[in-house]
C-alpha cells in the first residue's frame, strides 16, 4: 500500500472521479445504482482503481454485496491492515 493515505470518503470521491470519469457527488449511505455509472461495470472499474491506487487484491466474495461508499470503506480499510 502506498504511504499517507488516508482511506475515507474524500480519497473514494477521488476513485469514483477516476474509475466512473464523472464528478457525481456521493456520501457514505449512497448505494449502489443510486449514483450515476455504479452500476455492475462501475463497481468492477472502481474496485480495479481501488486496487490499483493502493497496491491491493480484492476476493471475488469480498467484492460482492458491496453497495454503499460506507461498506466500500470499510473493506478497503480492512485489506490494507
Amino acid at each position: 500500500m502506498k504511504k499517507n493515505i488516508t482511506i475515507d470518503l474524500k480519497f473514494m470521491q477521488t476513485i469514483f472521479k477516476v474509475a466512473l470519469n464523472n464528478n457525481t457527488k456521493i456520501t457514505l449511505a449512497s448505494k449502489f445504482e443510486k449514483v450515476k455509472g455504479w452500476d455492475s461495470l462501475g463497481h468492477m472499474k472502481i474496485i480495479s482503481e481501488i486496487e490499483k491506487k493502493l497496491s491491493i487484491n480484492f476476493e471475488i466474495d469480498e467484492i460482492i454485496g458491496i453497495n454503499t461508499i460506507k461498506k466500500l470503506i470499510e473493506l478497503t480499510k480492512k485489506k490494507v491492515m
